[in-house]
């Protein structure tokens, strides 16, 4: 399995190209940089979407959302976002992992189970 090292999102929606931030966003498609070019599209709601593409463009949200919150957490205890892998897919649901590792001891790590919305969010 691949250790997604060499993923990245290219765009929040399945068929491509350029969106204004107010439209509605399905999808995040995550794509493979290591050659192969493969895709992996992941259906979300819209909020999830708007705020991602929100944080990668860095426009600013008048209150926190509760992804910053959950962020601002993990930093105060002492952890940081090692990474999230899209663990499996049952019907057509996808299923997430974060895993956190305490900041200056790397082998101090924990997971949690996660939509790949979310934990894409937080990371």
């Amino acid at each position: 399995m691949r250790d997604g090292r060499h993923m990245r999102c290219v765009h929040n929606s399945p068929h491509g190209g350029l969106l204004p931030d107010y439209a509605p966003h399905p999808a995040i498609v995550l794509k493979m940089e290591d050659g192969t070019g493969l895709l992996l599209p992941i259906i979300v709601l819209e909020m999830p979407s708007v705020l991602l593409m929100a944080a990668v463009r860095n426009v600013q949200i008048a209150r926190p959302t509760l992804y910053q919150v959950v962020k601002e957490m993990i930093d105060k205890m002492g952890y940081e976002v090692r990474a999230v892998r899209v663990t499996k897919r049952v019907h057509e649901a996808y299923f997430a992992q974060l895993y956190l590792s305490k900041v200056g001891n790397e082998s101090e790590c924990m997971s949690f189970d996660l939509r790949p919305s979310d934990a894409i969010n937080i990371a």
